[in-house]
């Protein structure tokens, strides 16, 4: 009797040790995850990533990563720059997530893909005043200045259409640049999204009842997604994955859209 019972307390004791290594490797676990730098970069995309003067960032959804990053629990912190610079970080440094990105075959191997955030429609806009655009097609556009952002889709898009730098597509690396330019006449369209371009317009101190949108562009990409760079920690994708298909599923999501007077995207 006394040998099972020193039996029974040797397992006893064997399990709680494994139990309390399980337990302290999990907390060894969080503790490296929360000591790797971890950065979510965006640009300003009002009203979806608006960057205020002396205040934090703001927008739908710069709210709906930061529900992702406190319901992830990891330490992470989301920092506006010029689209050309996110792009470059997120490209270039581990643990680096990236939003609002569109989604292309060309960007498709260069990022983990977390999950889509919103659905744009995109454009050509002009002034009212300049009444002699009329476009029935990209091949039409090629006979004005069209004006871009730097590194974003929309260059590779108007490029592969057979667009050509500083011939009919000239590259702004900030929004309020690239309105500038139309409104002083050095391009005739913007490529711009049915969201943002009055918020871009209104920031670069324009009055956007002066422009229009003209030309609806049906063949790109329209999916804003989150994404990660390649190298990024395995559970911390994970973590965030996770986070993100929950607070859509439990609708805090659809709370965020309302609020910002956003209509979701389709499933």
């Amino acid at each position: 009797m006394l040998t099972l019972i020193g039996s029974l307390a040797i397992v006893s004791l064997t399990f709680h040790c494994l139990a309390d290594e399980n337990l302290a490797d999990e907390r060894l676990a969080n503790e490296n995850h929360k000591s790797i730098k971890i950065q979510f970069v965006t640009e300003d995309l009002p009203p979806l990533q608006i960057d205020a003067a002396n205040q934090p960032p703001s927008g739908a959804l710069i709210e709906l990563v930061n529900l992702i990053i406190e319901d992830s629990g990891i330490d992470a912190k989301i920092s506006i720059f010029p689209w050309a610079r996110s792009y470059e970080l997120a490209i270039k440094k581990p643990n680096t997530f990236i939003f609002s990105m569109l989604r292309s075959e060309e960007r498709e191997a260069k990022f983990i893909w977390l999950g889509k955030l919103f659905t744009i429609q995109s454009y050509f806009a002009a002034l009212r005043s300049n009444a002699n655009i009329h476009l029935d097609s990209i091949e039409q556009a090629k006979q004005y200045a069209v004006g871009a952002i730097r590194h974003d889709l929309a260059e590779n898009y108007l490029l592969n259409k057979g667009f050509t730098h500083k011939k009919n597509l000239y590259v702004s690396n900030k929004y309020p640049a690239l309105w500038n330019q139309l409104f002083t006449g050095k391009t005739d369209l913007v490529f711009t999204n049915s969201i943002i371009w009055r918020h871009e317009i209104m920031k670069a101190s324009f009055d956007p009842d002066e422009v229009e949108l003209v030309y609806e562009i049906n063949d790109f990409a329209s999916d804003l997604y989150l994404a990660a760079n390649l190298a990024t920690d395995k559970a911390i994708i994970e973590k965030v994955k996770n986070s993100f298909e929950v607070i859509k599923a439990d609708g805090r999501y659809q709370q965020i859209m309302t609020k910002w007077q956003l209509t979701p995207p389709h499933s």
